[in-house]
């Protein structure tokens, strides 16, 4: 074989022990493929600076067969260890090489990493799904400074995507009078994991010849989708499946605030606000805008573009809004329930319910205060006003005090941000809201809420001239 010189190091030295380390990978038992990962990755790690592109996609050619599900073990118990262990190590340990030599990988493997962090968080796998998340989490924290607008919009689309295509929307509407030959999903890589597939992909063909892997592997064998094919699931794996679905949907909302605002900074914000409520801090402080600005700056927010940020808002409501049909639908949740979904006690999305709209909230609230921002600033007011109105009418609505109790603290942030804005805009969302804000004072609230809306109404009373001034 003619190999051109710089490559010859490539094609005689690194690959065949890469491509048998590989080898080693996929057919051992579990503590000599963990084994075989570490060493594999260890080299990359080590001796990757002088790799070059080309070398570099050959090499993940082969590592992404890890995650290629025509070679997962077919035993269902088998395939669950493959992908805790084998998968969820390979998945951390690409990333980490990923952001090490991210200049060099990003334009050659991004999109492929994309699409294989897509594919870990549909699995019905709560392990590797969570992983998923928690890789792209990582990902973009490490690398995000050094993100261009195109890689932003891939990585926003990318999240999209998967928020998308893990919404559990068999939640509203299974019935056990639908029997099991009713329950079929598409095992696929698509969006819409519950429809029906539309035929068998093509059976690919594997060599084990070092030369022809190198060369021969096309973009359609590195797919790592599942070949679609309809499934008949149990009311069991439904309700597995389900239940990772709601698993990850919580993370990407993590996720989307950490990458946003820096892992921490909305549960420091909360306890400052309970703080502030309870009257245990200086108020003048943790009231100016500034002290906000000056915490957020540590994510990623400032790298996002307002179109990028809306689609993140987008996503958040999405979520936000399925999570409260959910939890309205109280016929619904009694038929899960009795069928023994999510354990002893009627299922509820209680948390992602409130944490989406915690999060949207201080995206909005985030790019309302900053003026780079000003002509996405009529946009943001509307948002503001339509998705505060909506929350506080639904809060309303809520017959448990359970369920009022969990949205304290996300009250709690609304009327804290609003009493951090200026006088003009504060007279508009109060005169928006105030109708809404006086029957909340019909509800047996907690010291700290009647104490935050204390300090609204008593702002309310200046800023439209209801009391004298001193």
């Amino acid at each position: 074989m003619n190999v051109p010189e710089e490559d010859r190091v490539w094609v005689r030295g690194w690959f065949p022990v890469l491509f048998e380390l590989s080898c080693v990978i996929n057919r051992c038992k579990l503590d000599v493929r963990t084994r075989g990962l570490t060493v594999m990755f260890e080299i990359m790690k080590t001796y990757g600076e002088s790799f070059q592109p080309h070398w570099w996609r050959d090499l993940f050619r082969i590592i992404f067969r890890i995650f290629d599900n025509m070679k997962l073990p077919e035993q269902m118990s088998e395939k669950a260890e493959w992908m805790t262990t084998t998968c969820n190590h390979a998945l951390y340990a690409i990333v980490d090489v990923f952001s090490q030599y991210y200049e060099v990988l990003n334009p050659v493997l991004l999109d492929d990493l994309y699409q294989m962090l897509k594919w870990c968080v549909q699995q019905d796998n709560e392990q590797l799904a969570r992983s998923g998340t928690n890789c792209m989490e990582n990902l973009v924290i490490s690398n995000g400074t050094k993100f261009s607008s195109s890689v932003w919009d891939k990585t926003c689309s990318c999240m999209l995507g998967i928020f998308k295509c893990t919404i559990p929307h068999d939640l509203l509407t299974w019935h056990p009078d639908l029997g099991d030959s009713h329950l079929t999903v598409q095992s696929s890589n698509d969006e819409n994991v519950s429809s029906e597939g539309q035929g068998d992909s093509p059976q690919r063909q594997r060599t084990e010849s070092i030369h022809s892997t190198a060369s021969t592997i096309s973009r359609e064998s590195r797919d790592h989708c599942i070949p679609k094919a309809k499934v008949q699931l149990s009311d069991h794996q439904l309700f597995q499946g389900l239940l990772i679905r709601c698993v990850v949907q919580l993370e990407l909302i993590q996720t989307i605030d950490n990458i946003v605002f820096f892992p921490a900074t909305s549960r420091r914000e909360d306890a400052e606000n309970l703080a502030v409520a309870q009257g245990n801090v200086d108020e003048s402080h943790l009231l100016d805008p500034s002290h906000d600005q000056q915490q957020e700056d540590q994510g990623m927010y400032q790298f996002l573009s307002s179109p990028q940020l809306f689609m993140f808002t987008d996503c958040l409501l999405q979520s936000h809004r399925f999570a409260k049909q959910f939890n309205a639908n109280h016929e619904q949740r009694n038929i899960l329930w009795k069928a023994g979904f999510k354990g002893k006690a009627k299922p509820n999305l209680l948390k992602q319910e409130t944490q989406s709209l915690a999060c949207l909230f201080r995206i909005l609230f985030r790019m309302y205060n900053d003026e780079a921002r000003m002509d996405a600033w009529p946009q943001v007011e509307r948002l503001l006003l339509d998705v505060c109105h909506e929350a506080l009418e639904y809060f309303l609505s809520l017959q448990s005090d359970s369920h009022r109790e969990a949205w304290s603290s996300l009250l709690l942030l609304i009327i804290t941000r609003m009493l951090k804005m200026s006088e003009d805009r504060f007279r508009v969302h109060a005169a928006f809201y105030y109708p809404l804000l006086c029957e909340t004072i019909m509800f047996d609230l907690k010291v700290e809420m009647r104490s935050i809306l204390r300090k609204f109404f008593a702002r309310v009373g200046s800023a439209f001239g209801v009391t004298a001034k001193a």
